[in-house]
């Protein structure tokens, strides 16, 4: 029955950690831990470490940095920082995902969540606990103790290779809050973590499916120690409305102008049940079944794409070389040894045409830097480029140019066999020169 099903651990805020097997424990070390893990042979191995920081106070920490460990690859999501490889953004997160089911999506700034599917039940260890639908065994050290304390569970998970001094727990559980019962009282009024729990709030018709106290407890807690900081409390209503949305329940807007807005950047608009799967320059198509389910998040214009993070028009989209994306304008080294460069450049109308000669229906067009004298070197500089060029409304030609001691050669290489050669001063035509395409 849980064939297609998965698992979500969570953690979130000044961190909370919430279990496979839905434990909660408050963990404020800042070393790096092992999050979850593949303990059992015969499943594929992953790992997933978290870092944690302080943020304003000694005695609470917030997840600063994420590693995926996976197909003998390591992704690193740290907070601030959008990755590359093998990771795509959906809604505020970004996620990390393989073909075996793992999925860790990360919010870059504290909210994490790790979610397996069942055929890892029995499976895992770490801070997400086994994964065996008994939460009373979730404090497991590596050593296959089980233990009272989560300070001395979460200890036993720290990572190899982290030596920051200092970097452990200062103090245990919710007593690092501090809170007086006067913040209490306030922080679980409806105005602020109280509406989690409101019979009749926007988070009501979750209520039966993901109990809110906890949540609450959280909230409260995170909100002494951010001083009632209302960007903190924004983030622990998004933890539970994330969750909700996960579960396939879609909470009624709470979200109002001067409470917890979301500003959206240029071109794009704020939607509260947006598509997990947006249209990029890469895929725009990506909406079509898409398998995550509707988040919160700014969502492109019409007629716009997101190149990376920005939306931006169809005609301004990048390229696509050897499975990496790069934004129109950005120039990669393609050759160490031999200083070849390779520029995605996009302008005019026509076709669109990636390095690797992939023709997409929008205009713009690729040029490719073929060989250049690096940095400071003795020997002459010269450059050396091909590109693709718009001719007409509909047409291309291919042009060849040579750059150096001052002087520009551009060799256009027409349909009609022609070549044409031309520097600064002079125009050359030879007729008829047989060629070989770039």
């Amino acid at each position: 029955e849980h064939a297609n099903s998965v698992r979500t651990c969570t953690i979130s805020g000044d961190p909370h950690y919430y279990t496979f097997d839905n434990s909660v424990f408050h963990f404020q070390g800042t070393c790096t831990y092992v999050l979850s893990e593949q303990c059992q042979n015969g499943l594929p191995y992953y790992r997933v470490e978290g870092k944690n920081e302080h943020r304003g106070s000694t005695h609470v920490s917030w997840t600063r940095l994420v590693k995926v460990f996976v197909h003998d690859e390591t992704i690193e999501l740290v907070k601030g920082r959008y990755g590359e490889a093998k990771v795509t953004r959906s809604g505020f997160s970004v996620i990390v995902s393989t073909d075996f089911g793992l999925m860790v999506s990360y919010d870059m700034y504290s909210y994490v969540r790790i979610s397996v599917p069942y055929t890892y039940q029995n499976s895992t260890c770490g801070l997400c606990g086994n994964f065996d639908n008994h939460p009373g065994n979730d404090f497991r050290t590596r050593q296959g103790e089980v233990v009272s304390s989560d300070v001395d569970f979460a200890n036993s998970w720290k990572a190899p290779g982290d030596d920051e001094p200092g970097c452990e727990v200062q103090c245990s559980g919710l007593a690092c809050a501090g809170c007086t019962a006067a913040q209490t009282a306030v922080y679980r009024n409806s105005a602020h973590c109280g509406i989690l729990e409101n019979s009749t709030g926007p988070f009501a018709g979750c209520h039966q499916q993901l109990a809110p106290g906890s949540f609450v407890d959280s909230c409260v807690y995170d909100l002494c120690v951010g001083g009632g900081y209302q960007p903190i409390l924004c983030q622990a209503l998004n933890v539970y409305s994330s969750q909700c949305q996960q579960n396939g329940i879609q909470p009624q807007s709470w979200r109002r102008p001067g409470f917890c807005e979301i500003p959206c950047p240029a071109n794009s608009h704020y939607e509260a049940q947006g598509t997990g799967c947006p249209s990029t320059c890469v895929n725009p198509n990506s909406t079509d079944n898409c398998p995550l389910p509707d988040q919160e998040s700014c969502v492109c214009n019409s007629g716009y794409l997101l190149s990376g993070r920005v939306c931006v028009p169809h005609a301004d989209c990048g390229c696509s070389f050897e499975g990496r994306y790069y934004y129109s304008g950005e120039t990669v080294i393609l050759d160490t040894d031999y200083g070849s460069f390779a520029t995605c450049w996009i302008r005019g109308p026509g076709s669109y045409h990636t390095f690797d000669g992939v023709m997409y229906q929008y205009p713009g067009a690729c040029r490719l830097t073929l060989a250049k004298v690096m940095g400071s070197s003795d020997h002459s500089h010269f450059m050396i480029t091909v590109e693709k060029v718009p001719q007409g409304p509909q047409g291309f030609s291919n042009v060849l140019k040579f750059e150096a001691e001052g002087t520009q050669v551009a060799i256009e290489m027409a349909s009609s066999s022609t070549v044409k050669v031309s520097d600064r001063n002079h125009f050359l035509q030879i007729k008829y020169i047989t060629y070989n395409e770039v």
